[in-house]
């Protein structure tokens, strides 16, 4: 309406002497200009709206690089995995009288946390936050209050620290390059736990001997240019096995190993010798000795006047491993363990000394070995196969009360047998089925404290042989 209304006051405005048909060829050029002035008027709108679109994903992309750039600067810091386990176990046991109990369908998961800093070339932070439980269970673990047990065995949803480590490496480009390794130690989960696994190795010593979180310090020389062979490190290591805590009702805070106290702290001292085997690709030889001083006998007993420390055991180890042997997908591997013990003369209620019935405190020593073998086939080995066969004599014991498998396998008295399967899903995540025969030739495995008995058929409420058929999934990324 309003072109027509602008279109008749224009007519009027003519000069009257102008003709019919030049009047009319006016109002069609006005015409045709108003329409062009409309179309670019509608073209511009078009073009302001691309614009504000095209401006709206420039400021989404400013954000997100912004976004990216945040990320990648803490990456640079911080580098983070997680690992997660979850288990299926069915269990059989058969007492020395052969009275039989079963415990089946029993699951549990367990979430590690791992972080990583890079602090600089020569300086790298390690953690781990571990919770492992069984399902539908909220309860404390009794033994999570002893320390190398912490994220150890099932206990409620609670994270513990597991690891917590700084390597310093120092010297490196000298004659003997040095590393420092300080915190609460890589020492669970050793080898070669790492086959049935399907990891890399995930941590120093050999598992026969210690398994669990353990708090200390580690001075590490790489001898391979001053021996001209490969390969080739000494070991000198420190570790606290436990801190007596002294409280007083009118303290708040403890006093660590306090000086007016019955009991004294257990300190670990240890030396290992890790090498190669000549012209074996892949392989690991390690040699070791550790002293365990002032062994108590029960950390979780506070009546002190009770509790006592039993006296130190010498410990020492040797194992060989070799991965993919001659190219053949075959891995194998082979441990030993002697410890002789050096009883004083305390004993602990009617449970007796070190290793001793309280009628004789005697000098005891005892040996281990482990031996087992793993085999890939398939495209890719995404299939493999493993056996292994441990032994314990009578009054084996080591550091494994931490094991990470809640039968502590390791510290038989006996004879053990495992025999599984895996099916490889993906470079992090695998699927494993298992068989575990542990027949006990004597009562007390794991334990430091008493003399161990023989199981025969007349014995009660003494497991003499015990199954598991197992089922795990694992993801490592």
């Amino acid at each position: 309406m309003r072109y027509i209304f602008f279109i008749a006051l224009y007519v009027l405005a003519l000069n009257a002497s102008d003709s019919k048909d030049l009047v009319i060829e006016k109002l069609l050029k006005e015409v045709e200009s108003l329409k062009k002035s409309v179309e670019e008027l509608k073209q511009n709108q078009i073009i302001f709206k691309k614009k504000q679109v095209e401006t709206d994903l420039y400021v989404d992309e400013v954000y997100d690089f912004a976004e990216k750039i945040e990320t990648l600067t803490l990456e640079d810091k911080l580098k983070l995995g997680m690992a997660f386990k979850t288990s299926l176990d069915n269990f059989s046991k058969e007492y020395g009288d052969s009275h039989k109990v079963k415990n089946e369908n029993i699951w549990s998961n367990k979430l590690m946390l791992n972080l990583k800093a890079d602090i600089s070339p020569d300086m790298k932070l390690y953690s781990r936050f571990t919770m492992y439980k069984y399902w539908g269970s909220g309860i404390p673990h009794l033994y999570t209050k002893y320390d190398n047990m912490q994220g150890r065995v099932p206990s409620d949803s609670s994270l513990y620290v597991e690891r917590a480590y700084l390597d310093w490496i120092f010297n490196k480009n000298g004659y003997i390059p040095m590393a420092l390794t300080i915190g609460r130690q890589p020492s669970a989960d050793g080898p070669s736990n790492q086959l049935k696994d399907n990891t890399a190795r995930k941590a120093t010593y050999s598992a026969l001997l210690y398994d669990g979180a353990a708090d200390g310090m580690v001075l590490t020389f790489d001898i391979s240019k001053a021996l001209s062979y490969k390969g080739t490190f000494l070991r000198f290591g420190y570790a606290k096995g436990f801190g007596y805590s002294e409280y007083s009702n009118d303290v708040t805070n403890a006093f660590i190993g306090a000086s007016n106290t019955l009991l004294k702290d257990t300190d670990v001292y240890g030396i290992f010798l890790d090498t190669t085997l000549p012209n074996v690709k892949k392989s690991l030889i390690q040699l070791s000795y550790s002293k365990i001083d002032n062994i108590i006998a029960n950390q979780l007993d506070t009546n002190t006047e009770e509790n006592t420390n039993i006296g130190d055991i010498d410990m020492y180890g040797a194992m060989i491993e070799i991965s993919n042997f001659k190219d053949s997908k075959l891995d194998m591997f082979l441990h030993y363990g002697y410890i002789s013990t050096h009883p004083n003369s305390n004993v602990y209620l009617d449970y007796g000394g070190l290793l001793s019935s309280s009628d004789d405190i005697s000098a005891k020593s005892a040996y281990a070995i482990w031996i087992g073998s793993r085999y890939g086939f398939g495209d890719e080995s995404k299939y493999k196969i493993g056996l292994e066969y441990n032994h314990g004599s009578k009054n084996w014991v080591s550091l494994t009360q931490g094991s990470f498998d809640i039968y502590n396998k390791l510290a038989t008295r006996g004879d053990a047998y495992e025999a599984y399967f895996m099916y490889v899903i993906n470079r992090y995540s695998n699927i494993r089925l298992g068989y575990i025969n542990i027949n006990y030739d004597y009562t007390k495995s794991g334990w430091f404290v008493g003399e161990g008995e023989v199981i025969n058929d007349m014995t009660p409420n003494k497991v003499k042989q015990m199954q598991s058929i197992y089922l795990k999934m694992s993801v490592n990324y």
